[in-house]
């Protein structure tokens, strides 16, 4: 355990204009991560936020977030404009692992405003983990018009989080028209967790898709459904659109048979359709 008068002096020297003993320091802060991890430090880190250097404001901001302290909040918010990338990506990590609603609107700004993809993503996946009325209009802004397709993934994987069932047009339009499959897949992941039987329509659309994971997502979210998506599902069996029937007899099927995980992965490339080509 290393001594608390020596963490002091270290934090210290971390705000000193001496660059060799400020890198020395940081170089042994880093070393006692889980000794600083504690409120008492918060002043000295909150300092720190503002030297030059920015590895020194990297740290600060790190162990800020582990602490996990909303007094540290404003701070943060400001590190979200700051000059660094790798700053403003941490301090967005930060403020998600603090949780304080105060920070929404400031890391709403960094998801639709940041010049940089990573930044935007961490700025996602953070108010995926407040609760916020505000949170779910802007990931769902992200979801449809951010250019990165992993900032999609991640706004779609939060609203999933969220669980609000205002975000269910937006993840079925992810679902059945995003140009990613790992958009689509998050997508359909997500709409299983609202599970909302008005979703099953979309979803059904969805087991139509070529790629395995995006189906296979898709038929886990009509398991969650379950019995609420049976009548769905019946419906579409008569439906006018070739390929829902079809959807719907894949369905019934995923619904009807015993699954053994085990046996997933030998299963995943059956042509079900194939199998019962008769149906159309």
């Amino acid at each position: 355990m290393t001594d608390k008068s020596q963490i002091h002096q270290l934090l210290a020297d971390l705000r000193s204009d001496d660059k060799e003993k400020q890198h020395t320091a940081l170089q042994q802060l880093n070393r006692l991560t889980d000794e600083l991890n504690d409120p008492i430090n918060m002043p000295d880190l909150l300092e720190a936020l503002r030297m030059r250097d920015r590895h020194v404001r990297l740290f600060a901001v790190r162990l800020l977030g582990m602490i996990g302290d909303t007094a540290a909040t404003q701070s943060l918010i400001e590190r979200l404009m700051d000059r660094s990338k790798d700053v403003r990506r941490a301090a967005a990590q930060a403020l998600g692992r603090i949780g304080d609603a105060e920070a929404v609107a400031a890391l709403s700004g960094a998801l639709l405003g940041d010049d940089n993809s990573f930044v935007r993503w961490e700025a996602a996946r953070a108010l995926g983990a407040i609760e916020h009325p505000d949170v779910i209009r802007s990931l769902l802004e992200a979801l449809a018009a951010d250019e990165n397709s992993y900032v999609r993934f991640a706004a779609a994987e939060s609203l999933g989080d969220a669980g609000d069932g205002s975000a269910l047009e937006g993840l079925e339009a992810a679902l059945l028209h995003d140009t990613s499959h790992y958009v689509r897949f998050a997508a359909a992941k997500a709409l299983g967790q609202i599970a909302d039987p008005t979703s099953v329509p979309a979803l059904l659309r969805a087991l139509n898709n070529d790629n395995s994971h995006v189906w296979h997502a898709a038929a886990e979210a009509l398991w969650v459904i379950d019995e609420d998506a049976m009548p769905y599902i019946l419906a579409a069996l008569t439906d006018t659109d070739h390929d829902l029937r079809r959807a719907a007899l894949k369905a019934i099927l995923w619904l009807s048979v015993e699954f053994d995980e085990e046996d997933a992965a030998l299963h995943q490339d059956i042509d079900w359709v194939g199998m019962w080509g008769w149906w159309n």
